[in-house]
């Protein structure tokens, strides 16, 4: 982390040294265990005849994989009183636009791999020619993040910067792009020579950094506290199918005669070995015993570590049958619930960070929306019983919830805003097919009808 002084001046000089600081190596190393690039792929023996399997059990990538689909597997969901009915309708467009759960997931594996997750948030103008208010994911594969705070306690984001390398290939050249972004413009650089050149600078109406940053627990990877253990069960299963092979290629060890290449070869074809009588004579292969029980031992040890210490369990696991009810679940991956209630606290201020950013631009164009006024609520992906929808409507029906807040809480209900104007135009639509249609008596057509039946 970087922290400097919020009284700035965006020059060259100091979006060059701020880079030259920079280090991106422990993602680099994260992104390589996630992909499967461990250390065992480059193991080498001095003797290159010796086998040397390179048996990689991905555990980084399932440690991620399970974490991220059990805290956001199931969407957001966001909620307001009827009275912030249109500003929800106004971010549920905005959501609809960007692919908001798509961008979500995508944050949240970000911030499992490397810590940290970020989007940057943006303006841009439609085909109609109407301002579109757009957020995206920033792949920290394809390009560099570097965050600026300031000194206070709080710890403000009063910088950051987004760099990357390309080559032109018409020209034959390496070009290094930096954007920076600040509370009140947009700076972009491009290097030249070594140098940093000041492209332009446009202003924006964000009145904050226009990039938003998703930590993860503790600020870490899920994964990064047992790549060491993942990378000694690597070892062992490779050795495993060295041993195989030492023994597939063993040495036939003959005691009490000499054979020459002619007595080895009819030995093969015949299958019979013919010993002088002799003392101490004797056929038999000449092995390296295996202890695999001990093998076996310590493998099940560094598992158990690696579920325990990522406190991701074992899905295939007997303990996890199939007719477990969701509750029942709960307690066997209580360590898996915890990262999961830790996650949230984390991704929460982030997500209303970004609901402030877009606010700040619809007000800006005439509406006085509160960003405080929208409730993002997660949901645990995690099979559950119907029971707990029917407890639901028993708590909507003695008065005890409401049906705005029991629409949130419901994970088939992605838009509960939404699903509250679809039951009430099929209300509207109900009376009206079963409304009787009365004579009107001020109209002289019917008045004369009416005389008639008379």
């Amino acid at each position: 982390m970087i922290r400097m002084d919020s009284d700035f001046e965006v020059t060259p000089q100091l979006v060059q040294k701020l880079l030259s600081a920079n280090s991106k190596e422990r993602e680099q190393r994260l992104s390589r265990y996630y992909k499967g690039e461990h250390a065992i792929v480059n193991r080498k023996f001095d003797d290159e005849t010796k086998p040397n399997n390179k048996i990689v059990t991905n555990e980084c990538k399932r440690i991620t994989n399970v974490s991220v689909g059990y805290f956001i597997g199931k969407p957001v969901s966001y909620s307001a009183n009827k009275e912030n009915k249109e500003y929800l309708e106004h971010l549920q467009t905005i959501f609809d636009l960007n692919n908001e759960q798509k961008v979500n997931a995508d944050l949240a594996k970000s911030a499992s791999i490397y810590g940290y997750g970020v989007e940057v948030i943006y303006t841009s103008q439609s085909i109609t020619g109407e301002l579109e208010i757009r957020f995206a994911y920033l792949d920290l594969e394809e390009q560099d993040i570097l965050l600026v705070y300031d000194r206070s306690v709080e710890k403000n984001l009063i910088m950051a910067i987004r760099h990357y390398t390309y080559k032109d290939v018409v020209k034959d050249t390496t070009i290094k792009e930096a954007y920076v972004y600040t509370s009140d413009a947009i700076y972009h650089f491009r290097e030249n020579d070594g140098e940093m050149t000041l492209i332009d600078a446009d202003p924006h109406y964000f009145r904050e950094v226009p990039i938003n940053v998703y930590y993860n627990r503790d600020n870490i990877s899920d994964f990064e506290d047992i790549v060491t253990l993942n990378d000694a069960y690597n070892i062992l299963q490779s050795d495993d199918i060295n041993e195989s092979e030492y023994t597939n290629d063993a040495f036939l060890l003959i005691k009490g005669m000499i054979a020459d290449d002619e007595d080895v070869q009819k030995m093969k074809e015949k299958r019979v070995i013919h010993i002088e009588d002799a003392e101490g004579a004797g056929v038999e292969w000449l092995v390296k015993n295996l202890n695999d029980t001990w093998k076996e031992n310590l493998k099940t040890r560094i598992k158990n570590d690696i579920h325990s210490i990522s406190a991701t369990p074992d899905f295939s696991d007997s303990s996890f049958a199939g007719n477990q009810t969701g509750e029942a679940m709960k307690y066997k991956i209580k360590g898996l619930e915890d990262n999961r209630a830790s996650k949230e606290r984390e991704f929460k201020p982030a997500l209303q960070r970004r609901i402030r950013l877009i606010t700040n631009i619809l007000n800006y164009l005439g509406n006085s929306f509160d960003w405080r006024e929208i409730v993002p609520t997660f949901t645990a992906n995690l099979p559950k019983a119907d029971l707990t929808i029917a407890d639901i409507n028993t708590l909507v029906g003695t008065g005890i919830l409401s049906k705005d807040t029991a629409r949130a809480i419901i994970p088939s209900i992605e838009d509960p805003a939404d699903e509250a104007e679809k039951i009430q135009q099929e209300t509207e639509d109900y009376i009206d097919l079963n409304t009787p249609k009365e004579v009107n008596i001020y109209d002289e057509q019917d008045e004369e009808a009416l005389q008639g039946d008379k």
